[in-house]
């Protein structure tokens, strides 16, 4: 949320758009294929919530997480939507993939 920020501060709207994208989309994209869950963490790289971390996420195993999800991934999220346009947030909607929008980086 504070590179979002500070990108837009600085003129770069294109690549906080980019990034709060591909952040949105990955925990989008996590909860349609775990029935709703939202995790602590997650690798937008590999658009997975699957992470090595000493806590959050341990071991991928999703009983123990609530489905409403985790303070601040939930407050990320609404950040990001504030940060994208509409066109990007119906993309979103739909799960295109942000190498299809964001074609030339």
């Amino acid at each position: 949320m504070l590179v979002w920020a500070g990108l837009q501060n600085y003129g770069y709207e294109e690549i906080a758009q980019r990034l709060a994208y591909r952040w949105l989309f990955t925990i989008t994209m996590n909860a349609v294929h775990y029935n709703g869950t939202v995790t602590e963490k997650y690798d937008v790289v590999k658009k997975s919530h699957q992470v090595f971390a000493e806590y959050g996420n341990v071991g991928a195993d999703l009983s123990y997480i609530t489905r409403e999800g985790f303070g601040w991934t939930n407050a990320s999220y609404q950040v990001g939507l504030s940060v994208l346009p509409d066109r990007y947030k119906s993309h979103l909607n739909d799960l295109i993939p942000p190498e299809w929008i964001f074609r030339n980086p």
